[in-house]
C-alpha cells in the first residue's frame, strides 16, 4: 500500500498519521474504527461493510482511504468517495456529481484537522473525475442518505463549504399489537380488482417492466441488481391489477439476500427487525388509499416472517407513514458542495 502525498498540515495542529489507499485487508480495522466512532448509533458489521464497499460495483480503490496512526498504530480515519461506474437505470451515470459516502475519525484524534484532510482528498478525487458537485451520502449502496444530524457534523460540513438544505428521516415502529386500520380495509374493499401480495417466481419480468414504465431510474436499477444477484422476488410486495404489476414495495428481513438500508443498523444485531423501501404506485392508482394498503400488507407479511420491529428508510413522508404508527428514528440533512 502506497502512501499518498498529504495536504499541507493545518497550522497549530499535530499530524496524526498518513493518508493511505485502502485495501480489503484493512477491513477489520476500519470496522473497529467505525464502531468506536459511530457504533452506538450506527453499529457496523462485516457483511454490511463489505457489501457497501469492495463488493459494490461503484467502489473504486483509488476513492477510498485510511489513516493509520504513526509508528504502525491503529487505523484512526476512513473515507470513501464514489462515482457511478455503471448506469443507474434511466438516470445514467449522473456524471455531474459524485458522493462522499462516509467519513469516520476516531474520537481520540478529532479536532486535529484529520476530517478536513480526508474530505479534501475525497473532493480532489471527485474533481479529478470531472464531477462538479460533491454530495454527502445517498450514493449507490449507501450507508447514509445524508449527513446524520448532530451539531458537530453539521458544523463540520458547513465549515468545509457544504450547503445544508433538505431533511430526510428513517422511521420506526414496533409491530407488536399492530392492527390493519379501517381506512385500509375500506380502500381494499373499494378495489376488489386489486391484489396486494408478495410476488412469485415468474413475476420478475412484470415487476421490472413496471419500474421501466413508472420508476425507470435508480429504483429500477437497484431492484434489477437485487434480483440478478439472487435476491428473492418474494421480497417484493406487488400491487397487481388484472394480473399486471402496478405498484411495488421492497422489503427486507433477516433472510434477505441484501442488507437494505432500512435494516442496515440492526441486521447483524437483531433477528426480528425488518424494513421497507423503496415503494411506488402507478399514477392511475394513486390517491385511492392503496399506498397505505401496500404498507399495511408489507407489515403483515413481515410479521409472518417473525419481524417485530420495522423501519422505513430515507423518507420525508412522516405524515403518510405516521398514519400507521411510524415515528422518526434517525434524522439526516442533505449536504452538497460545488467543486
Amino acid at each position: 500500500m502506497r502512501p499518498e502525498v498529504s495536504p499541507s498540515r493545518p497550522a497549530g495542529r499535530e499530524v496524526v498519521g498518513e493518508i493511505l489507499l485502502f485495501s480489503a485487508g484493512w477491513a477489520r480495522e476500519v470496522i473497529d474504527l467505525w464502531n468506536a466512532a459511530l457504533g452506538d448509533a450506527f453499529p457496523m458489521g462485516d457483511r454490511l461493510f463489505l457489501q457497501n464497499t469492495v463488493r459494490d460495483p461503484h467502489f473504486e480503490a483509488d476513492g477510498c482511504w485510511v489513516v493509520r496512526a504513526p509508528r504502525g498504530g491503529q487505523v484512526v480515519g476512513f473515507c470513501l468517495a464514489k462515482t457511478a461506474r455503471e448506469p443507474l437505470g434511466a438516470d445514467g451515470l449522473m456524471a455531474d456529481r459524485g458522493w462522499v459516502s462516509t467519513l469516520v475519525v476516531h474520537p481520540a484524534v478529532r479536532r486535529r484537522g484529520l476530517g478536513g484532510r480526508l474530505l479534501a482528498r475525497a473532493e480532489t478525487y471527485l474533481r479529478g473525475r470531472g464531477r462538479k458537485r460533491a454530495i454527502f451520502g445517498g450514493d449507490p449502496a449507501h450507508f447514509f442518505p445524508g449527513i446524520p444530524v448532530s451539531d458537530a457534523a453539521l458544523a463540520f460540513f458547513a465549515a468545509n463549504g457544504y450547503r445544508l438544505r433538505g431533511d430526510a428521516y428513517d422511521l420506526r415502529r414496533s409491530l407488536e399489537g399492530y392492527l390493519t386500520p379501517p381506512e385500509v380495509e375500506a380502500a381494499l374493499a373499494a378495489h376488489p380488482e386489486v391484489e396486494i401480495r408478495p410476488l412469485r417466481s415468474g413475476e420478475e419480468r412484470g415487476a421490472l417492466d413496471f419500474l421501466d414504465e413508472a420508476f425507470p431510474g435508480r429504483w429500477r436499477y437497484t431492484l434489477g441488481r437485487f434480483l440478478s444477484g439472487g435476491g428473492a422476488i418474494g421480497d417484493v410486495i406487488g400491487v397487481l391489477q388484472g394480473g399486471a404489476v402496478r405498484g411495488f414495495a421492497q422489503i427486507f428481513h433477516r433472510g434477505s439476500q441484501w442488507i437494505g438500508p432500512s435494516i442496515a443498523w440492526t441486521a447483524e444485531s437483531s433477528t426480528s427487525t425488518g424494513g421497507l423501501g423503496p415503494m411506488g404506485m402507478a399514477p392511475a392508482l394513486r390517491g385511492r388509499g392503496l399506498g397505505l394498503a401496500l404498507v399495511d400488507r408489507s407489515i403483515q407479511h413481515l410479521r409472518t416472517l417473525g419481524v417485530t420491529e420495522m423501519v422505513i428508510d430515507w423518507t420525508i413522508l412522516i405524515g403518510f407513514y405516521g398514519r400507521l404508527g411510524f415515528v422518526p428514528w434517525r434524522h439526516y440533512r442533505h449536504g452538497e458542495k460545488v467543486l
